[in-house]
C-alpha cells in the first residue's frame, strides 16, 4: 500500500526540481530520486506525470495564497502600499538562488505545449485567482484614492502580472535583479499617477 507521506515527499522534492529544471526536463526517474523513492512508487501515488505536476502546481500555489494573503489582504494600509509590499517578498523569494528559478507557473506556462489539456486548465484558473486577488487590492486603492482611477482595477493587475512575468524571465536570463527593480521603482509607482489634464 502506498504511504501518504512519501506522495508528500515526492511532491516536495518535485516542486524544486521542477523549479530548476522545468517541467519537461524533470523526469519521473529524477523526481523519484530526488524524493529518495523508487521509481516505481511514483505511479502508486500519480496516474501520470501530468497528475504529478498539478499536486505541485497546487502546492506552490498555496504558498502563493499565503503570501497574497498577509501582503494585499492586509487592513489599514493604503492598497498601493500593499502592493508594493507583495512585489517586495516576491522579489526576496525569487532571489533566493540568484533569480534563476522565476515563477514556477510561469515556467510551466511557457512550457504549455508539453502539458496536457488539464494541466493547461489548472494553469488558467490559478492566473486567474491570482489576477482576482490583485485586483481586488487595486480596487481597494481606486477607493482609497492610492491608485489611479482612469483604468479599470482588473486591466491594472493583468498589466502587471504580465509585466512581473516578463521581468522574472529577464532576471532569470541575467541572474540580477535590474528587470525586478525597475518594475517595483519605475513601474508600480505610475499607478498612482493622474492622467494629464485632469
Amino acid at each position: 500500500m502506498a504511504r501518504p507521506g512519501k506522495k508528500s515527499e515526492l511532491v516536495e522534492a518535485g516542486l524544486n526540481l521542477l523549479h530548476q529544471r522545468g517541467f519537461s526536463a524533470a523526469s519521473v526517474a529524477d523526481i523519484a530520486a530526488a524524493a529518495r523513492a523508487p521509481k516505481g512508487s511514483f505511479y502508486n501515488h500519480f496516474a501520470s506525470k501530468d497528475d504529478f505536476g498539478s499536486a505541485v502546481l497546487d502546492l506552490y500555489f498555496a504558498e502563493a495564497r499565503t503570501a497574497l494573503a498577509e501582503t494585499l489582504q492586509v487592513e489599514g494600509r493604503p492598497g498601493l502600499a500593499r502592493l508594493r509590499t507583495y512585489f517586495l517578498r516576491l522579489r526576496k523569494y525569487v532571489g533566493q538562488d540568484d533569480y534563476a528559478r522565476g515563477c514556477l507557473i510561469g515556467n510551466i506556462s511557457a512550457e504549455v505545449a508539453a502539458v496536457s489539456p488539464a494541466t493547461r486548465a489548472q494553469l488558467a484558473h490559478l492566473i486567474r485567482e491570482w489576477t482576482g486577488a490583485i485586483s481586488a487590492c487595486l480596487e481597494e486603492g481606486q477607493r482609497d484614492g492610492s491608485v489611479r482611477m482612469d483604468v479599470a482595477a482588473h486591466d491594472l493587475a493583468v498589466l502587471l502580472l504580465d509585466a512581473w512575468q516578463g521581468a522574472l524571465l529577464r532576471a532569470k536570463v541575467e541572474r540580477k535583479p535590474a528587470a525586478l527593480n525597475t518594475f517595483i521603482e519605475v513601474l508600480l509607482p505610475r499607478l498612482a499617477e493622474r492622467p494629464s489634464g485632469r
